[in-house]
């Protein structure tokens, strides 16, 4: 194995090193710092990119990436590891999903503001731009890629492996692969929609020749031990998938693969009540969830529109028309 040298940084073999890479320069001259944990193995082997944290609200995502890393024996590893906890430190700080008070400072100007949808980035560009085409070259410089996420507030999904467009050739079938060797259970094959969208992470990796792909779990602006848990286990399951570690999988019990969402939306405003459990099997008709008004009465129920699975549920107590209620999986 030779020396693992990223942004400056240089890791030995068998070792490991926290770094802080500076990413942007504020108002104040001071500068937002990227944290990186670079890990160099002792054994020949895939360098892989595990970031997390591009939206601020995504504790979760932050949390299990490192409970899976530092369980991580550089001595043993097979390949490399360069991981970036928190993708957006701006939004952390805001525990927002966007860095708020840019935005706020200049709308227009500071638009686009999610530096998740920029890739892949322009470093003469804004705040968001800056920040996608630094995370770029990290991911670039890596053989593959995993990008975690955690939902925004109110929302709630399955441990759910979101895969690149498919027609992105050898790179999609390989993040396909990998996102099996996850082992979350929940893979989405998706043609349409913002995740496969060009200028999202995992999408423009791929283009690029680093197989990626997304992976949701949680609830945003929740630190959940549970999904934690869970979480760290699926990026263990990918390490030893790709041969890095050693060790045996924890597989799912079943592995649904579906080809689109379909979020449904209220028709009214009003208490929201959910009735059927996340993940579960729904037919066509099925009672998903209701929406009482505020005296009580029972003004809609939502019914699935065709068969699929339940993925993600909406959790807030109460919603307006046009807000989403559920998100169903197609197989």
């Amino acid at each position: 194995m030779q020396d693992l040298t990223i942004e400056g940084f240089t890791v030995a073999p068998g070792e490991r090193l926290r770094a802080q890479m500076s990413a942007l320069e504020l108002a104040d001259g001071s500068s937002v710092q990227l944290p990186l944990v670079l890990i160099n193995g002792a054994r020949p082997g895939p360098r892989l990119y595990v970031g997390a944290g591009i939206h601020g609200d995504e504790v979760t995502g932050v949390a299990l990436v490192n409970r899976a890393i530092s369980a991580i024996d550089p001595k043993t590893l097979a390949g490399s590891i360069v991981c970036c906890p928190v993708q957006q430190p701006l939004a952390l700080i805001a525990d927002h999903r966007i860095p708020v008070s840019q935005y706020l400072k200049s709308p227009l100007d500071q638009a686009p503001t999610d530096a998740w949808t920029c890739f892949p980035g322009d470093p003469d560009g804004n705040i968001a731009q800056v920040m996608a085409a630094t995370l770029f070259r990290l991911i670039s410089a890596c053989d593959a890629a995993l990008d975690v996420h955690t939902p925004t507030r109110g929302g709630r999904y399955v441990p759910i492996a979101i895969l690149p467009h498919p027609n992105l050739g050898a790179p999609a079938r390989e993040a396909e692969r990998m996102a099996h060797l996850l082992g979350t259970g929940w893979i989405v094959r998706g043609e349409r929609g913002m995740y496969v969208a060009d200028g999202i992470l995992c999408v423009e990796a791929t283009k690029a020749g680093v197989p990626c792909f997304t992976f949701e779990i949680g609830e945003g602006g929740r630190l959940e031990e549970d999904q934690v848990a869970i979480g760290a286990q699926c990026v263990t399951n990918l390490l030893i998938g790709l041969g890095m570690i050693d060790g045996d999988p924890v597989p799912p019990a079943e592995t649904h693969v579906m080809r689109d969402f379909l979020g449904l939306r209220a028709s009214r405003g009003g208490l929201l009540v959910t009735d059927v459990p996340l993940g579960a099997p729904v037919k066509a008709g099925d009672v998903l969830c209701r929406i009482l008004n505020v005296y009580g009465d029972e003004v809609e129920m939502v019914r699935a529109p065709q068969d699929g699975l339940l993925v993600r549920t909406t959790t807030l107590g109460s919603v307006s028309r046009g807000e989403r209620v559920a998100t169903l999986g197609l197989l």
